[in-house]
């Protein structure tokens, strides 16, 4: 009987990773995936009862959304600087090489599968939902406006993004220094809390 180990899980998710990098979603084998990872089909098999699943778990495997959220939004600290705190930390991650493949993988596959949905449901989805629930805490507190606070995580979600992602996903030239990353986060933050500050000019700070 195989027994499953947590390194052998990982060697499978590495070889698979590089695998959907170079080949996609649909072109991918398994028969490829076993020989990279130094297994059988069965082995991999016995892991993962898909390749969708094994796509979705490899794309939650690189991607640190959910972790970054969990670990640094933090309700006794003032709005401003866990949001400072939060994005720096987000945005950063999300311009790393490995993260960037996964959007640029995720997307191309939303098109043609189910597997872009299933990883968004995994991964991104219950990660932005903690965001959500902290702008709410943070409503609820005064330290926002009364507000859909749905509405106002995709708002800081889009800030956060705004200035960089696009031309790194596209590979175009871009600052992604922790300088600049420090400066773009200031920036959306700031047009955030002019936007959801509280509407008596409350502690936002």
């Amino acid at each position: 009987m195989r027994v499953k180990t947590e390194e052998k899980r990982q060697a499978i998710i590495d070889a698979a990773f590089q695998v959907f990098s170079e080949v996609g979603f649909e072109r991918a084998s398994m028969s490829e995936i076993a020989a990279r990872a130094g297994g059988s089909k069965a082995t991999l098999y016995s892991y993962y009862e898909s390749k969708e699943v094994m796509f979705a778990d490899v794309m939650m495997a690189a991607a640190e959304e959910a972790k970054v959220a969990s670990e640094l939004l933090d309700t006794a600290l003032p709005i401003r600087e866990t949001l400072m705190r939060f994005g720096k930390h987000y945005l950063a991650a999300t311009l790393k090489p490995q993260i960037l493949a996964v959007r640029r993988l995720a997307h191309h596959e939303g098109g043609r599968s189910t597997v872009g949905a299933l990883f968004y449901d995994r991964g991104p989805k219950p990660a932005w939902q903690l965001v959500t629930d902290f702008l709410q805490q943070a409503i609820d507190g005064g330290q926002l406006r009364s507000c859909n606070s749905a509405v106002a995580t995709a708002h800081l979600r889009g800030l956060y993004e705004a200035e960089l992602l696009e031309l790194c996903l596209v590979g175009a030239s871009a600052d992604t220094s922790s300088r600049n990353i420090a400066k773009v986060i200031q920036r959306a933050v700031d047009v955030f809390l002019a936007a959801y500050g509280p509407m008596d000019g409350g502690d936002a700070a």
